[in-house]
């Protein structure tokens, strides 16, 4: 049994769907990046060091802003899911970039 939602409650279920998908995509591009290059992130290791500089970048990319926008993109409830993927896979390669430019 399906419940019909007002539409201003499914707009503000994708905001936050958008919000937690842009940052756990990021946070899991840093911890992949960082595990690539220099292995596990075991505290006080070159994998941990690398985490510590990725989530830095992550603090001046605008994941806020960006959330914004990918859910006024993908603003239909129905085509969340299929909408989002583009999404984040177009902002984990821009973070995979910045990463590599920083040289981390």
């Amino acid at each position: 049994m399906a419940i019909a939602l007002p539409h201003q409650a499914r707009a503000a279920d994708t905001s936050e769907g958008a919000l937690y998908a842009v940052n756990a995509a990021a946070l899991a591009a840093a911890i992949t990046h960082c595990t690539a290059r220099h292995g596990e992130l075991q505290q006080g290791s070159p994998g941990a060091a690398c985490f510590v500089r990725a989530r830095g970048i992550l603090g001046t990319f605008g994941l806020k802003q960006r959330s914004t926008e990918v859910a006024a993109r993908c603003k239909d409830p129905a085509q969340f899911n299929t909408c989002l993927t583009p999404e984040i896979a177009r902002m984990t390669h821009a973070l995979n970039q910045e990463f590599a430019k920083s040289g981390i």
